[in-house]
């Protein structure tokens, strides 16, 4: 395995690369609120944990996640998630990437689902088709220190002109290396995170791009199947999924920049009681405002409504208010 696959920065690859670039400048130059911020970070990291593993068969949305009954799925996420939190609090910029770091990645992603979670295969292993085939032999394990190993090499080298592309080949070639006998789309689309945090290139507010693969999973797994031999198509397809996610990013901001209202100060300590909680019953409210009357504190949750800023769940005195 050649490592890494040859490939060129080709006038589409060069346009791909800088509209992201455009996009991901202008997201930075940005003066947003820090409470959108926030906002938006948290739905990117809920985004991108739900989508990449819907793209290994988790059947959840990023709205039933909160109410689902099924464990088992909202643990594989809740997993990804903290593997994603970890990424963003521990690993610093110019961090050399190690093989412990992509363990721990892989130990947060598979804890309480797997039993081997943080250990290398010490068996064959291969990818199959929905049809039980095998339709990729992974190296054998002997032969996993020495990939990683070269793999490492390259992702820590400081030549570093094109972030993004690199971490994309690192994440063509972990797949292919296959070190875990389960996770490893997950733990490799978490490299790509990984890398973009040590080389610099940050987004910002998250970038879900997780998304787009899931809704083009065929191509998505036709491109990465590819890849060793296909790279620069590779290439385009994963730069592709980063630009659609910049462009949905940049409608995002534009829409939580448009909701920004200038608020009576009391309706907007409501408010922000409601979005610090996600969701609040009324009898929670008013005992956060006891001075209040009850009638006064029903109008100024119906003007938040009003406003599409909060939304009423039931209809009766019972009922609970989210902040959307």
């Amino acid at each position: 395995m050649k490592i890494p696959p040859r490939y060129s920065i080709s006038p589409e690859i060069l346009s791909l690369l800088s509209k992201v670039e455009v996009n991901r400048q202008f997201v930075s130059l940005s003066h947003i609120p820090e409470a959108i911020s926030i906002k938006l970070r948290r739905i990117s990291l809920l985004k991108s944990a739900v989508y990449s593993a819907r793209i290994e068969g988790n059947s959840l949305t990023p709205e039933e996640v909160e109410f689902s009954d099924d464990q088992l799925q909202k643990v594989e996420i809740e997993n990804i998630i903290s593997a994603y939190d970890w990424i963003l609090k521990t690993v610093q910029v110019k961090t050399n990437i190690s093989r412990d770091m992509i363990k721990r990645l892989h130990f947060l992603t598979m804890k309480n689902i797997f039993t081997e979670a943080g250990r290398f295969r010490k068996e064959m292993g291969a990818i199959y088709n929905k049809s039980g085939v095998a339709v990729y032999i992974s190296p054998p394990p002997e032969k996993i220190p020495n990939f990683l190993g070269t793999l490492l090499d390259y992702v820590n080298n400081q030549d570093d002109e094109y972030p993004l592309v690199k971490a994309l080949i690192t994440h063509l070639i972990f797949e292919k290396i296959h070190p875990f006998i389960d996770g490893n789309g997950r733990v490799g689309r978490l490299i790509i995170s990984l890398v973009l945090t040590v080389k610099g290139y940050d987004f910002g507010l998250g970038l879900p791009y997780e998304q787009f693969l899931d809704e083009h999973k065929s191509d998505y797994y036709y491109y990465l199947g590819n890849g060793l031999t296909k790279t620069d198509e590779y290439l385009k397809f994963m730069l592709q999924a980063f630009f659609e996610e910049t462009e949905q990013l940049k409608k995002q901001i534009a829409i939580e920049m448009n909701k920004i209202i200038i608020l009576p100060p009391r309706q907007e300590e409501i408010y922000d009681v409601i979005k610090d909680h996600r969701v609040v019953s009324f009898d929670f409210i008013q005992r956060r405002f006891v001075k209040v009357p009850a009638r006064t504190l029903r109008y100024d949750l119906k003007k938040l409504c009003d406003q599409n800023l909060v939304h009423k769940i039931g209809k009766t005195k019972g009922s609970f208010y989210k902040a959307i």
